[in-house]
């Protein structure tokens, strides 16, 4: 795909979601029914809990009708302004619904599909269709030429390398954390039963497969395909494949750090009884911010090339 053809898929999402978001709360007004974001029972319907369903209704419909206009205009200040209405919100829904997975499809290979209903929840898929426009609509603003021969291919090289070694550590040390508190480490024991201790070793598993491809930011398999890989072995990996990832990974962060830091400001009893467990999380801010600049350095990286200079010399 050409950028333009990226950028009117981009926007297109965002204006659907945008359009969503401003006919869901006219809807639930019309009827009666609660706001899918301001519903304290589910996981995933929580960004807009501290408002009342009318207040909750009317801003939603503000941030949808924000967003379906960046999705229009080519205004950067709209679209920056529509990226704030999506951390209003976002919440940790959709990363936890990633960091789920493992354990849900282990659960549904021993025959217990049932947990994968929770995949089916409004207010979760309303998380994932956010995170996906909030990703895109951040990558119309970051997707520009990258002017610069070898010594912008440099200190890319530099500046991808420092923020990945980052990027790779934060997830690792809550890895460790949930391996600990299963392992029932003291200061790291947490009441759980068996499914609880299930759940934690695939959220383990989670956060490393993330730090896994996170590394591939600076080795080799991040520019061209293994060689244990079917039809793709040898070829070059698509530049923007990557860095569209990492950004999206890097928005559902920030939207469940958001909430964590939500926890520490209300002195959380559960935080301060298990202080261990959970302070690693509040290394969440620094890696969303790290894996998104360890993304755009590799973008400049791969689209700079180290010869340009020295020809032109």
């Amino acid at each position: 795909m050409t950028g333009t053809e990226e950028h009117r898929f981009t926007r297109c999402a965002a204006g659907i979601v945008g359009l969503a978001l401003l006919v869901i709360p006219l809807v639930c007004w019309a009827t009666g029914a609660p706001n899918p974001l301001a519903a304290p029972g589910d996981t995933s319907g929580r960004s807009l809990a501290f408002l009342a369903q009318p207040t909750a209704n009317l801003v939603m419909a503000g941030c949808g009708l924000l967003i379906a206009a960046a999705a229009v205009l080519r205004s950067t200040a709209v679209r920056v302004a529509a990226l704030g209405a999506f951390a209003l919100l976002l919440d940790a829904g959709a990363l936890a619904a990633i960091g789920y997975l493992p354990f849900m499809v282990f659960s549904a290979v021993t025959g217990n599909a049932d947990n994968l209903a929770a995949y089916l929840s409004i207010p979760l898929l309303m998380q994932v269709a956010m995170g996906v426009a909030a990703a895109g609509l951040l990558w119309t603003l970051v997707d520009r030429p990258v002017p610069g021969g070898a010594g912008a291919h440099e200190r890319a090289r530099v500046r991808t390398a420092r923020w990945t070694a980052v990027a790779v550590i934060a997830p690792l040390v809550y890895a460790a954390t949930r391996v600990l508190m299963v392992l029932d480490v003291p200061g790291f024991a947490v009441p759980m039963d068996a499914t609880g201790k299930a759940a934690g070793l695939g959220l383990a598993l989670a956060a490393i497969g993330g730090a896994v491809l996170t590394w591939g930011l600076v080795r080799p398999w991040g520019e061209r395909w293994p060689r244990w890989m079917p039809r793709v072995a040898g070829r070059e990996v698509p530049t923007d494949l990557p860095v569209v990832a990492a950004l999206s990974v890097s928005v559902l962060v920030m939207a469940a750090a958001k909430a964590i830091l939500g926890l520490v400001s209300t002195t959380s009893s559960e935080l301060s009884a298990h202080a261990w467990a959970w302070t690693p999380m509040l290394l969440w801010p620094l890696w969303s911010v790290s894996l998104a600049l360890a993304a755009l350095n590799y973008r400049t990286r791969r689209t700079t090339s180290p010869q340009r200079e020295a020809a032109a010399a």
